[in-house]
């Protein structure tokens, strides 16, 4: 069973992510219907996989509790899925539906009681809240959905509500 798949930015690679239970991330050649790498993506369950928008050779999982980082490197034993689990920190652990990178290679995502992390590596840069002294989320709920529009992020939630952010402001 598959949870995942999507199409690299250039359209030559395909990455895949098994469901239960094994839960592996497999990056293809799908014009030569070959696997170019495979990994154990995670020991739970896995909601999404996604290339950068910005290079074929990093990757993003995420799911029950995590989100992951990876990068295709190259090493002396050949082409490797080399990946880097979030550290959460003194932020409370949450599922990951949706994220998206930044520009300069931070990562937005959003989380299961409606905030969104900025990650810096594998480390929380920020986390945004709509009033950081009353602890007001931006959603309701698990936010759903992250897209780029411009000079926006659009997240989408379970409450219901679509809502547009100032790229800069998150940055």
């Amino acid at each position: 069973m598959f949870a995942h798949i999507e199409f690299s930015v250039t359209g030559t690679s395909l990455a895949s992510l098994g469901g239960d239970p094994d839960y592996t991330l497999t990056v293809w050649d799908w014009k030569k219907q070959r696997v170019v790498l495979r990994a154990k993506a995670f020991s739970q369950e896995i909601y999404r996989v996604s290339f950068s928008p910005y290079t074929d050779n990093v990757l993003f999982t995420s799911g029950s509790g995590h989100i992951r980082f990876w990068k295709m490197a190259q090493t002396f034993t050949g082409l490797k899925l080399q990946g880097e689990i979030a550290k959460f920190g003194q932020l409370e652990l949450s599922d990951v539906s949706a994220f998206y990178e930044l520009p300069d290679g931070k990562v937005v995502s959003g989380t299961d009681y409606g905030t969104l992390i900025v990650w810096e590596g594998q480390f929380v840069k920020a986390h945004l809240l709509l009033n950081v002294e009353t602890k007001t989320p931006l959603h309701k709920g698990v936010i759903e959905v992250i897209i780029q529009d411009g000079d926006f992020y659009i997240t989408a939630g379970a409450d219901g509500f679509i809502k547009w952010w100032k790229i800069s402001d998150i940055d």
